[in-house]
């Protein structure tokens, strides 16, 4: 179950061509919390064409329970978009000593992935459960970015004002139940500002600094 906050922490890929004057690449950070302490960080790079869409995105992931003992997770994501669709995935996921190896490309009937050295076959219908995309609100089938489990989720919208950083900040909360249990909020720009995940138990809290 821990694995899933590979979904709270997820994924991006990057490759700048020679034509990068038409993109735009971005560097942010958030922190992970669990209640009120900090236990990790994600650090994101964006790449966006003219349009303003995520042509490639990158994520690494540190996150460390403490208490009887250390539980470590580190990941490392790649994807790669075109025209709002997904082309590529790939990742490898230390989730406390065990390891999980991803990677995903996309063809006209199916995505062909592989799991770990398995072969697997996803409908193109599903997309990653990775909480900056905007679009991943417009799902109902998802896919762990894990282990490519697929997930049946019901999402439900409302509107809420936040406070981070003593600024208020208008924002769309969605609410992902059945499978994949979340919270994620997204600013007027529809650019992620925070997540909340159930983990092992555990509420963890997303938020982009």
């Amino acid at each position: 179950m821990f694995r899933t906050i590979i979904i709270l922490l997820a994924l991006l890929p990057l490759s700048i061509g020679a034509a990068a004057a038409e993109h735009i690449q971005k560097n942010q950070f958030a922190s992970v919390f669990l209640k009120d302490d900090k236990i990790g960080y994600v650090h994101l790079t964006t790449v966006h064409n003219e349009k303003g869409e995520i042509e490639e995105l990158r994520a690494n992931a540190s996150v460390s329970f403490l208490g009887m003992q250390v539980y470590g997770f580190d990941q490392n994501l790649k994807e790669t978009w075109a025209s709002s669709e997904l082309q590529k995935m790939s990742g490898k996921t230390d989730d406390n000593g065990t390891p999980h190896e991803i990677s995903l490309s996309r063809n006209a009937e199916d995505y062909q992935a592989s799991y770990n050295g398995k072969d697997l076959i996803l409908p193109l219908n599903a997309f990653p459960t990775s909480p900056w995309h905007y679009a991943i609100t417009q799902n109902t089938l998802l896919f762990n970015i894990v282990d490519f489990e697929l997930l049946n989720v019901k999402i439900a919208r409302a509107e809420e004002t936040l406070k981070i950083n003593d600024k208020d900040i208008k924002t769309e909360k969605f609410t992902f139940t059945g499978d994949w249990e979340a919270k994620l909020w997204f600013d007027e720009n529809k650019e992620f500002v925070k997540g909340e995940y159930d983990v092992s138990g555990r509420q963890v809290t997303v938020v982009l600094d």
